[in-house]
């Protein structure tokens, strides 16, 4: 009896099993089937609206005919998508057109209903000023997706300079990661003269910083007028003094090479004295070979390493100068190190193996 109890139990948790994984098995193939529908959905809608989208978009007095056309949410939100590619592909600004056909409105309500990355992705593509002040807010959010997104977006609004400044300034105090920081201030519209005031109004270690980092690879840097602002920042705290030298490197003015070596020859710290070593290859290889064959014998191997480095970026000069470094200094690592550089290019490679023959 015990035994037939057992048995009938055993089937029932069979039976049981299989009726599970049947269901879990029908939930997968609906899912399947589901998205293939909406796929097709998608691709049908989109096939029948991007014709008036892009007649829309080259002739402004379709505007009636495709506003009809976008009768429900869902065929406006195939059409951002439509407009948001065409902006892409042709390097266009589609802000104002986005505004005429309601469709920022509609994603700014969507959003502050269920705060969704995709349609901030898109709210932030967009590029309207009617999405500022939600953007300014989202950018508050602990979730850091929402919070760069939200920066990203504002970075793209063609808006007066006192709003992008206060949209700067918060995001430098914000959590997001430095390097994300300085990538989102690159794509804000802001003359260099502008750049130049918000670094000279930061007190901040970490504000100077990024901003120096961020416009020290503008184009502007090579102006006189404006590198020279930089200098006084070689006496800043250590992480500003080596953007400050990285950034009078990027000049690629020789006045200031004298003053660069000498901060090398009385710095302590070694990032710094790296700073300069790596920086040195911005300019020609005459004006410092000396101060970089001086920095092969520096006490920290990360300094002879960029030193070397930077005599190998200099082009034939700098590699005839390194095969005379292998082949003749009297110091065994500085030899290997130089050895080492040459010896991972193979036409180089060669050249020395010719030369010690």
């Amino acid at each position: 009896m015990f035994s037939n109890n057992i048995q009938s139990f055993v089937i029932l948790n069979i039976y049981i099993l299989i009726i599970v994984n049947v269901i879990l098995l029908f939930s997968i193939y609906y899912e399947i089937i589901k998205d293939k529908i909406k796929k097709k959905h998608y691709e049908k809608s989109s096939i029948y609206l991007k014709p008036k989208i892009i007649s829309y978009l080259n002739d402004e007095n379709q505007k009636a005919e495709v506003c009809r056309t976008l009768k429900n949410t869902y065929l406006k939100i195939v059409a951002i998508d439509i407009m948001l590619d065409y902006a892409e592909v042709n390097h266009v600004n589609l802000s104002e057109q986005f505004v005429n056909l309601d469709l920022v409105n509609l994603l700014i309500k969507k959003f502050k209903k269920k705060m969704n990355i995709v349609y901030l992705k898109k709210l932030a593509l967009m590029g309207s000023k009617n999405a500022y002040n939600v953007l300014m807010d989202s950018a508050q959010s602990e979730d850091l997706d929402i919070s760069y997104m939200s920066y990203f977006g504002l970075s793209r609004i063609k808006i007066q300079n006192d709003k992008k400044e206060a949209a700067i300034k918060k995001l430098v105090v914000s959590n997001i990661v430095t390097d994300r920081i300085i990538e989102i201030l690159r794509q804000f519209d802001l003359e260099f003269i502008d750049w130049l005031e918000l670094l000279e109004k930061e007190e901040t270690v970490k504000g100077k910083f990024i901003f120096i980092k961020t416009i020290m690879v503008k184009d502007e840097i090579k102006s006189e007028e404006y590198s020279d602002r930089m200098e006084k920042f070689l006496k800043d705290q250590r992480e500003v003094k080596i953007a400050a030298i990285q950034a009078l490197c990027n000049s690629q003015n020789e006045k200031y090479i004298a003053e660069l070596i000498k901060i090398y020859e009385n710095e302590e710290n070694w990032q710094v004295r790296v700073a300069v070593a790596k920086g040195l290859s911005s300019f020609k290889f005459k004006d410092v070979e000396d101060a970089l064959l001086n920095m092969t014998k520096d006490s920290e191997w990360w300094v002879r390493y960029n030193a070397i480095k930077s005599i190998v970026a200099m082009g034939e000069d700098g590699l005839f100068s390194l095969i005379d470094l292998s082949l003749k200094s009297k110091d065994e690592n500085i030899s290997d190190l130089a050895y080492y550089f040459l010896n991972s290019n193979q036409d180089v490679y060669n050249t020395v193996k010719n030369i010690e023959v």
